[in-house]
């Protein structure tokens, strides 16, 4: 046998020879139906590198049933060939897959009827076909959202041991759509405290809601109120702070019926925490667990959260409460924002240049704030408008992963749309006081709006409180709305603002955003309305 190997060699095959191939290459006896002295398709295929003006030929007359023919006479060979050279397994792999991977290109030519395309030495042919177009609608699939739980806060026990209590009990606002489930997620280490789940067929209705929540005792008081969110694989918490006297705590959701694994990244104003924050946390099927975020990253006065799942989606949702001195300083719940984008908006954010009536420290978050935080260097532009007075911008450089606060404060009194433009994706959150009341003990966390283009149900609890709804046309054209029946026109870069009742409001439009506003005496809570999920469309296939 001759010394001369092949690429195989490399991976400890024995090798076959050109001799050998040729053998592979042999005619067979014609047949009773071939004349004699003619040479068949085996031995148009032994010589087409030898005749390209053969090979062409070939190609009008040959069929794939019979290339498959002439296949499987190559692959018997093979075989044959294995066993006379006592191949290794490893040899045995590497020339089967060479012959299988012909019959599987074959195979698929027969299957989809185009694109076939037979390839030795120079010479080639394909099937061709005209392509054929078909539009296909996507299966619908369920909907999902979850709602926040009631308050919680962080409880010291002895020896500095520390442990997450329930304070007060969540209130979903979610609509009844048919075909919808309810299910209660407990958070297993919380004794008492569960989210809820909400899970409706994709239909003409779409699952929307939001949960809210007070306290008022010794520790923790305040209004608190989120947007029911969607479950999704990477999302932003911004907001929050882990300093003295303040308590942050993530809440991870998982509504599936599989485990999955999150991983929790913690940014501050001096970039990445250097903490545990990277270590997997693992959430059951239909069960939720809070993480106090001190332990993740103590002592950050600024911290925002990316939270990434490597199993299903999760929901998100950050608690803030603050003791200030002796007294309690408010709370809130944010909610998680699906993703980092380069076009954010806040919708009718109350500014009026008031601090907490509580300062204590060094007083960073008695005031308005804008949080921000970017993924990679980038330039942030902001315009700050609201009715009446002339837009303030500004431009405000960011480092990637470093977390920056604008002091608001100075701004003059208003309801203030707050639009972010960058050239790389940022997150953002905004921290904003009650802008009237005799005690200012609150504060509210927004979280950017996002485009509605169709409908949303909006019903904002609890009654008794001044809720408003504003809503914005985040579009460059004039753009008509309709609430409750009731069109009004909106030019692009308007505002419509409108006090809630008892009664659930339907907004519809197209390129708009939207948010609602709760207040009371000293009071603040809110939450940016969650757009209407795109139906699955139609897309055109062709083949």
């Amino acid at each position: 046998m001759s010394d001369e190997r092949d690429a195989w060699d490399e991976a400890g095959a024995i090798p076959v020879t050109g001799e050998d191939l040729e053998q592979g290459r042999q005619p067979s006896a014609p047949s009773a139906d071939e004349p004699h002295g003619q040479p068949d398709k085996h031995d148009q295929h032994a010589t087409l590198h030898d005749d390209p003006e053969e090979l062409a030929k070939l190609a009008t007359d040959t069929d794939i049933a019979s290339d498959v023919t002439a296949t499987d006479a190559e692959a018997q060979w093979n075989a044959d060939a294995e066993a006379r050279l006592r191949a290794n397994p490893k040899t045995v792999a590497l020339w089967s897959g060479r012959s299988l991977l012909g019959l599987v290109a074959i195979g698929a030519a027969v299957a989809l009827g185009v694109g076939a395309v037979w390839a030795a030495g120079s010479g080639a042919f394909a099937v061709d076909r005209e392509p054929v177009n078909e539009q296909i609608t996507p299966m619908a699939g369920e909907q999902q959202i979850v709602c926040a739980p009631g308050q919680l806060r962080v409880q010291s026990g002895e020896g500095g041991s520390t442990s997450i209590v329930p304070v007060s009990d969540a209130n979903p606002v979610v609509p009844e759509l048919e075909g919808a489930e309810t299910a209660q997620l407990p958070i297993g280490n919380v004794e008492g405290a569960e989210l809820t789940s909400v899970q409706a067929p994709v239909g003409d209705s779409v699952l929307g809601g939001m949960s809210w929540t007070s306290a008022d005792d010794a520790e923790i008081a305040g209004l608190s109120g989120a947007a029911c969110t969607s479950p999704a694989a990477s999302q932003w918490l911004v907001g929050g702070a882990t300093t003295t006297g303040r308590s942050s705590i993530i809440v991870l959701a998982n509504p599936s019926e599989q485990p999955t694994t999150v991983r929790l990244e913690v940014f501050t104003t001096e970039g990445p925490a250097d903490s545990a924050a990277n270590s997997a946390i693992t959430i059951e099927p239909g069960t939720a667990t809070a993480i106090d975020l001190a332990s993740l990253s103590v002592d950050n006065a600024s911290p925002a959260v990316l939270v990434r799942s490597e199993g299903s989606a999760v929901a998100a949702f950050m608690q803030h409460s603050i003791i200030r001195g002796l007294e309690p300083g408010g709370i809130d719940t944010i909610s998680g924002q699906p993703a980092a984008t380069t076009d954010q908006t806040f919708v009718g954010v109350p500014l009026s240049g008031r601090t907490s009536a509580n300062v204590d420290g060094d007083g960073s978050d008695v005031q308005s704030t804008l949080r921000l935080v970017a993924a990679e260097d980038t330039v942030v532009r902001i315009e700050f408008s609201s009715p009446g007075t002339n837009p303030t911008t500004t431009e405000v450089p960011l480092a990637a992963g470093t977390v920056i606060d604008m002091d608001l404060s100075a701004l003059p009194e208003g309801d203030y749309t707050i639009d972010i433009q960058s050239d790389a994706p940022v997150a953002a959150g905004m921290r904003s006081l009650p802008a009237d009341g005799s005690v200012v003990a609150d504060f509210v966390w927004l979280s950017p709006s996002r485009t509605i283009d169709g409908e949303v149900t909006v019903d904002a609890r609890p009654r008794g409180h001044d809720r408003e709804l504003v809503v914005y046309n985040a579009s460059d054209d004039t753009q008509v709305i309709e609430v409750d029946g009731t069109e009004h026109e909106l030019v692009a870069g308007a505002l419509f603002s409108m006090e809630l009742g008892q009664d659930p409001v339907v907004l519809r439009g197209s390129g708009i955003r939207a948010s609602v506003v709760m207040t009371d005496d000293g009071l603040i809570a809110g939450y940016s309305v969650q757009p209407v999920p795109p139906a699955a469309a139609a897309v055109t296939v062709e083949y």
